[in-house]
């Protein structure tokens, strides 16, 4: 029985918010259920002594498949890799721009949009790359060499063009594609010409890629890439009511704010617990464990009742459990609400890259958007009416547009980029050794050190030790350059 061949899977990402990680680990979770499929299928036909002809290998003679009596092979297995690229490949000052970005949308969100709007043309993205690639350029070469992924895949706008150049440079054909994480408002950085397929999630999305001119055969409108715990079978409403201890006869009403717990979650509670309306609220406070306190401590003086969370794990059973949302204008928390057949009430966005979210939610009539705690709770009434019509019509149109197995979709579109089982991969080819021997030894030594940081504990890598030592190592580099 011969093994199964292993296929790399590199995903470029920044922690410019939680929603790319998320995106990412979707992606990755889906990957790894469709591939524990295969495998369980494979071992189920065994036993059975029959075999599937999709894990057959092709006669090399003949290029006919093999008959069930001669060799057969197990499915392809995934070496995943999931890297923040900025945060450990890029140098200063580009790394500590990136962060910029979480204080920014927190602090002054109409800066940011200012930002995005200025810099949401080809001239403006072409000065940035020109400026931040020089600044990360040999350590993506760093990263795709000592990874060697049979694939890569983008899941940031600002990765994509600084990503391409590096492949050129080391002019290997590995298949890059860029996931859009963005639903209507998307920045002229993520479609990057060069890449091999662009993964979309909505056909505004599409509407603009073709407006760039580029080819119409690459962009696949798929979806957003969500959790895969939002396609499983849960309880009904009422099991899932019982399990949070909430009483069956009021409308629950789910309050998110984000990974971060922003948007202001703590004006709309205020806002629900002064109108005294007739519901009972469950509150998410993200990683925002200042809000999560305040909250908790003030839950006993509010008018309705609640229940106070911090981060949580179980997102899909408090979705089931509500009759309505109300968040900020995420594409991630708006995908999963609208596979939880949610109505939305949008309470706040990030200037720029989140208005088209709004327009989405509304236009689809899916939600609404408060713009202030009135129109927060008049949306809020309409919606618990008894009977109400308005909600009646979003479940139903969030049930006709949600996409929940978007990420198993995406999985597939991705895995078609990989070599055939057949063929060997690019980074065992003669051409790859003709690349590597025209590389520097200061690249070499890098790949080796970072792969001897590999093998050492985490403790070890985040000690003040290590930390001082990569420093004075990036210093003395800086003043080779300069001698």
């Amino acid at each position: 029985m011969e093994n199964a061949k292993q296929r790399t899977l590199l995903f470029l990402i920044a922690d410019t918010g939680a929603g790319h990680r998320s995106a990412a680990n979707a992606i990755h979770t889906a990957l790894k259920l469709l591939s524990q499929e295969e495998q369980e299928a494979w071992q189920g036909s065994l036993h059975a002594g029959s075999y599937n002809n999709e894990f057959t290998i092709p006669t090399p003679s003949s290029g006919q498949t093999l008959t069930p009596v001669q060799e057969k092979v197990s499915p392809t297995t995934y070496r995943i890799e999931i890297v923040d690229v900025f945060e450990e490949y890029s140098r200063f000052p580009l790394r500590e721009a990136v962060k910029l970005y979480g204080p920014t949308i927190r602090y002054n969100p109409k800066l940011f949009g200012e930002v995005f709007h200025i810099s949401n043309r080809e001239e403006t993205v072409a000065t940035m790359n020109t400026l931040a690639t020089p600044l990360i350029h040999n350590g993506l070469l760093r990263l795709f060499t000592s990874v060697q992924p049979d694939v890569i895949i983008s899941i940031h706008p600002l990765i994509n063009r600084a990503a391409i150049k590096a492949i050129r440079t080391l002019d290997l054909p590995i298949p890059f594609i860029t996931v859009v994480t963005d639903m209507v408002s998307i920045h002229h950085s993520w479609y990057e010409p060069g890449a091999d397929g662009y993964i979309v999630p909505t056909e505004d999305a599409k509407r603009l890629y073709l407006k760039r001119g580029l080819d119409p055969k690459k962009v696949h409108v798929i979806g957003m890439p969500i959790d895969p715990k939002f396609t499983r079978p849960i309880g009904s409403k009422e099991e899932l009511r019982e399990r949070f201890h909430l009483r069956q006869d009021l409308p629950v009403v789910l309050l998110v704010g984000g990974g971060d717990g922003a948007g202001g979650l703590q004006a709309a509670v205020r806002a629900i617990s002064q109108a005294r309306l007739p519901v009972q609220i469950l509150v998410v406070t993200g990683r925002n464990r200042r809000l999560y306190a305040h909250l908790q401590r003030t839950r006993a003086s509010l008018h309705v009742p609640a229940t106070i969370f911090g981060f949580v794990q179980n997102m899909p059973e408090l979705m089931h459990a509500a009759d309505v949302i109300i968040t900020k204008a995420g594409p991630g928390t708006i995908s999963e609400a609208l596979s939880c057949h949610l109505p939305i009430i949008l309470s706040g966005y990030v200037p720029g890259q989140e208005e088209g979210n709004v327009s989405y939610v509304v236009n689809n009539n899916v939600g609404t958007m408060a713009h202030d705690s009135l129109e927060l709770v008049d949306a809020l009434r309409r919606l618990i009416k008894p009977g109400s019509p308005e909600l009646r019509q979003q479940v139903a149109n969030a049930q006709r547009i949600c996409r929940p197995y978007a990420s198993f979709e995406i999985a597939q579109c991705i895995l078609s980029y990989l070599p055939k089982p057949e063929e060997a991969s690019i980074w065992q080819s003669a051409r790859w050794r003709r690349r590597q021997q025209m590389m520097s030894g200061r690249l070499h030594s890098a790949i080796r050190l970072r792969r001897f940081r590999r093998s050492l504990p985490r403790p070890l890598l985040n000690s003040p030790l290590m930390r001082r030592l990569s420093h004075l190592r990036i210093q003395g580099l800086s003043n080779r350059r300069t001698s």
